[in-house]
């Protein structure tokens, strides 16, 4: 997944590619010795692992979002192991991978 915003504050410069990976979480996140929950709807498991340059998000099925200061560009990496897919378009990806809020409440197991 891809985003694009300006390489630097010069108007002239070229934009260049800001890169998101993504990778799915299917169990629980245990980051801080306790199960991460979402804020929205209180899901416990099932989650997208965006990475960011040096920042990992969490993105729920219900389409809410936060930065885990306290999961790592390392811990991503575990699980991270090469894309399978590319898309220029945030809000695309999300809906391909099912991250976009229309199957809120829903689990597999």
């Amino acid at each position: 997944m891809t985003d694009y915003e300006p390489a630097c504050h010069d108007p002239h410069s070229e934009p260049h590619r800001i890169v998101i990976r993504a990778v799915p979480h299917p169990g629980e996140l245990d980051a801080r010795g306790i199960p991460i929950i979402c804020p929205n709807c209180r899901a416990r498991r099932d989650w997208l692992l965006l990475n960011v340059r040096h920042q990992v998000f969490v993105r729920c099925r219900c389409a809410a979002e936060w930065h885990e200061p306290d999961l790592t560009r390392a811990n991503f990496d575990l699980s991270f192991t090469e894309s399978e897919h590319e898309w220029l378009d945030f809000d695309a990806a999300m809906r391909a991978l099912a991250f976009d809020g229309l199957l809120a409440g829903a689990t597999w197991d």
